[in-house]
């Protein structure tokens, strides 16, 4: 079998160890058919550092024929890979664990929500095809569609999501989140059949989570650094300090599975892990969300901060902010009335339950915009931090985090300005003239 490495790495025998002729054989037939026969591949990088985070990901040039003497064809897969780095037995098994959920969701989940949505004829939900996974602790890889050969790119998130764009990602969260609800509604309990997607990591109690913590709190006193240096806010700042040994329990809270808000979440959705086709003009006109490692039952509520509180300037949140849900509520309501059942909550109630939601999405706020707006010397190697280095990678972090908010643009500045200004506005953070009191 032919094999080539065209990306320049480190170690590509090593970055590239995991892929092997039997996945990309099996990955080629799910695709082309029994009657495909691999003749070659070679991996062909595309993803610049801070396009992603928990794996590595490549893409993965085929060349197959259909009979023994038939034409040569090729096709192209892209691969997400485990890092390939020395790191701790535990961060091995959640990396397996993460592996595992995102297969789980490509290969069954959403095959059956599909099939679900077809029933009532209605399109599929807007993902890659997922193909075949592997499981082998330290070298798992996930094989799925190459939506590049649909023209399908990610947006520049650094500008933030505008209205079009927000709108073909809220209406397919919609119907994610509403297809769901009828696949359980059709006798299929999402968590007993495939309970991977019940939520561990906030669970856990062990260096992992302490690690993650200050983290956290680095990322929050890089917030705090920088609105300290904005007049008239030392009552914002007073807040995220007294946030701080708060947010773990935060993020517990949030992702506990929502009573009547629970549905099957996303769990990631911000610019990163959307995808969009555009028109002759530039116009986005589809979306596809990808990177599905973290989907969850949990509240819809959650997506929807996670979404409107990382990958958009203040103005357009605030300013669409109401539109937005309804886009929302609308996309969700449209398919569940196609299957005649009835939607579990109002639209009013979704917005208190967004309200209830909005100190979740002002920690993902500190923690996302400062890597939306990250520049390559900016990004964090999340798998290089480990124990013994976790207090200067910490610092390190916060430093960085100022050192964004220092910019010429003031871009940092503006997105934390206007995220603080509506916690006051909602009452979840104290006016200055209360707080001086």
């Amino acid at each position: 079998m032919e094999v080539s490495y065209l990306a320049e790495a480190e170690d590509t025998t090593k970055k590239y160890g995991p892929l092997t002729d039997d996945l990309l054989r099996n990955t080629l037939r799910k695709d082309k058919g029994d009657a495909a026969e691999l003749v070659s591949w070679k991996c062909e990088d595309f993803t610049k550092k801070g396009d992603n985070y928990a794996s590595f990901v490549t893409s993965v040039k085929v060349q197959y024929r259909e009979a023994k003497e038939g034409a040569l064809k090729e096709a192209s897969y892209v691969a997400k890979i485990a890092h390939q780095l020395e790191m701790e037995t535990k961060f091995r098994s959640i990396t397996n664990e993460v592996f595992e959920k995102e297969g789980c969701c490509f290969i069954e989940i959403l095959p059956k929500m599909n099939q679900a949505m077809r029933e009532l004829h209605l399109d599929a939900i807007r993902t890659a095809e997922g193909y075949c996974v592997s499981l082998e602790l330290g070298k798992e890889v996930l094989m799925v569609e190459d939506l590049r050969a649909r023209h399908f790119k990610m947006c520049d998130r650094r500008r933030g999501m505008d209205v079009l764009h927000a709108t073909l990602v809220l209406k397919e969260l919609g119907r994610m989140h509403a297809a769901s609800l009828v696949v359980e509604k059709l006798g299929c309990s999402l968590t007993e059949t495939w309970p991977v997607i019940v939520e561990k990591w906030v669970h856990r109690e062990d260096s992992s989570i302490d690690m993650f913590i200050k983290i956290l709190a680095a990322q929050f006193e890089g917030a705090a650094m920088i609105m300290e240096k904005i007049p008239k806010y030392e009552h914002v700042v007073e807040w995220i300090r007294e946030l701080k040994p708060r947010a773990m329990q935060i993020f517990k809270d949030a992702l506990l599975q929502g009573l009547k808000f629970s549905v099957l979440t996303h769990g990631d959705c911000w610019s990163n892990n959307v995808l969009f086709r555009y028109d002759a003009e530039g116009a986005p006109v589809e979306v596809m969300l990808v990177d599905l490692q973290g989907m969850r039952m949990a509240s819809a509520g959650t997506d929807l901060s996670y979404f409107l509180y990382s990958s958009f300037t203040g103005n357009i949140r605030k300013n669409n902010f109401n539109a937005f849900i309804t886009t929302y509520y609308d996309s969700f309501s449209s398919v569940l009335q196609a299957a005649g059942m009835p939607v579990p909550f109002s639209q009013e109630e979704l917005l208190q339950e967004l309200r209830d939601k909005m100190t979740f999405g002002c920690v993902l706020g500190m923690i996302f915009a400062p890597i939306v707006l990250s520049e390559e010397q900016d990004i964090i190697g999340f798998f290089d931090i480990s124990e013994e280095t976790i207090d200067k990678d910490s610092q390190e972090r916060q430093e960085t985090v100022t050192r964004i908010g220092e910019r010429g643009d003031g871009q940092l500045r503006d997105r934390f300005l206007s995220m603080f200004d509506e916690m006051v506005e909602a009452g979840i953070v104290s006016r200055a003239d209360a707080a001086a009191q």
